[in-house]
């Protein structure tokens, strides 16, 4: 067990990344002092000298949330394909670094723990990244980047459905990584990109 000391602000950072991993590993029932402790290194009566309570180590886990989700929206570029691409490269790039952060993006769990306010926070979070990917997909249509024969939320899912399978390891992921094994996060959405033009090509020849 770790007795180093640290800034109170890089201690409670830690304690929010645990709460984070916790929950998305085990559930809210595991989110307890004991726990958080035996993630972080420290004694279990430390916890609450960073932290007055159990809902204010919630909240900043949400904040953490929050930050990394946000931090993968691009700045705005004329072709919306542009923008979507820096987009899904940026979620899993964060996939690669804090999984925990991208799973708990489709499921419940940390919703569970935040309590009605911060559960429609969560749910404000989820949307933002939907709309995004939606906005990008139709400005792509729009524009004959990308067929217009299927609806934009058929499109919209695909590319999500991505960013799920990497973040929870599921079926999708280990298709994925079969036919592109040990591919960048930039090398799978080429080839989710290129299916995209391509379905446009193919129409055009």
């Amino acid at each position: 067990m770790t007795t180093e000391r640290l800034p109170t602000e890089q201690r409670q950072r830690q304690i929010a990344e645990a709460a984070l991993r916790i929950v998305a590993e085990h559930g809210v029932h595991r989110l307890t002092a004991a726990a958080l402790a035996a993630e972080v290194g420290i004694a279990d009566g430390t916890i609450f000298r960073h932290f007055r309570n159990k809902e204010e180590i919630v909240h900043a886990a949400i904040d953490l949330f929050e930050k990394a989700l946000e931090s993968t929206f691009p700045p705005p570029t004329e072709d919306p394909l542009e923008r979507l691409g820096s987009f899904m490269v940026g979620r899993l790039e964060l996939v690669r670094e804090h999984p925990e952060f991208l799973r708990l993006a489709f499921n419940d769990r940390l919703a569970e723990a935040a309590g009605e306010k911060g559960a429609h926070r969560i749910e404000g979070l989820v949307g933002r990244s939907v709309a995004f990917v939606r906005q990008c997909l139709e400005e792509a249509q729009n524009r004959g980047q990308v067929t217009r024969e299927a609806p934009p939320m058929l499109l919209v899912w695909m590319v999500i459905g991505v960013i799920r399978g990497a973040a929870t390891g599921g079926p999708l992921l280990a298709t994925v990584e079969k036919d592109l094994p040990g591919a960048s996060p930039t090398q799978v959405w080429k080839a989710l990109e290129r299916f995209l033009r391509n379905t446009t090509t193919e129409k055009k020849t």
